[in-house]
């Protein structure tokens, strides 16, 4: 029973520390990013700069210079603001590797890039078991062409009947 007390009291332990930053302070909760680092205003989703692996979304295109002038700065702006970084997909969900932006799976209205073309066949078997499983790493996926063209073309055919 003692040797059972003392594990849980270490378990306990170790999960108190994990919940705790270098600096002895609990970690807060993430929000997604809603302010542009730069100017402070709400972020348009369409305007964004990727840098160091991260997608930083902005509120007008002046800002995405300033952003890859110095992406380190601004992407600390929104850490210390609680808002989370998007991640860039940089590693194909299927096999690990580096992805080839050449080589990509259009699914369910998202594009996921893979490492080679044997990986597209897996993404397109089973698309929701990728995409869950890069937006739950904060993956932020790009939007399919296909899907893009769609809202498109129903969207300046509304209402009309050929």
């Amino acid at each position: 029973m003692k040797k059972l007390t003392a594990l849980i009291a270490a378990l306990m332990v170790s999960i108190t520390a994990s919940a705790m930053d270098e600096h002895g302070k609990h970690h807060e909760t993430k929000k997604a990013q809603e302010t542009c680092p730069v100017m402070g205003g709400k972020i348009n989703k369409s305007l964004y700069a990727d840098v160091n692996g991260h997608r930083v979304y902005v509120c007008c295109k002046g800002c995405i210079s300033t952003i890859e002038k110095d992406p380190d700065k601004y992407i600390k702006v929104l850490k210390d603001k609680g808002e989370t970084v998007a991640k860039v997909q940089e590693k194909c969900p299927v096999m690990g590797g580096k992805v080839n932006k050449k080589l990509y799976a259009d699914v369910n209205g998202k594009r996921i890039y893979v490492c080679c073309p044997g990986c597209v066949g897996k993404i397109k078997a089973d698309p929701d078991k990728y995409i869950k499983a890069l937006e739950d790493q904060g993956v932020v996926l790009d939007e399919a062409p296909a899907a893009k063209n769609q809202e498109k073309k129903h969207d300046s055919h509304s209402g009309h009947h050929h």
